[in-house]
């Protein structure tokens, strides 16, 4: 049993690796024999693909900040409390303190 087991696995291990080899050499010979023109070709259509989807994206970026900004600008005149700015009390608050406290004289060293 050990005996057909062991050349079993020798039978295995020796077709996978003709396989290996007979697709390593058939590979090298299809990019030995390949037509330029295919590979300009399929090059070209990849290029041209990559180009086409990159102005889609600009453009779906542009379109979408413009409708933000839109949306942005319909917001703000529903609320014109808030036109002058989010944190506008909180900033005149701050001014408010700022003119109220003391200035300390400059400390000469």
């Amino acid at each position: 049993m050990f005996k057909r087991v062991t050349w079993l696995g020798v039978g295995f291990a020796a077709g996978v690796g003709t396989t290996v080899v007979a697709a390593r050499k058939a590979k090298q010979q299809m990019e030995r024999y390949k037509p330029n023109a295919v590979v300009d070709r399929t090059q070209e259509k990849v290029v041209d693909g990559l180009t086409r989807m990159r102005d889609q994206l600009a453009a779906a970026v542009d379109d979408g900040r413009s409708a933000a900004k839109e949306r942005e600008a319909e917001l703000r005149a529903k609320q014109p409390d808030r036109a002058a700015g989010r944190h506008a009390e909180r900033d005149a608050e701050r001014q408010a303190e700022r003119r109220e406290a003391p200035v300390d004289p400059p400390t000469t060293l």
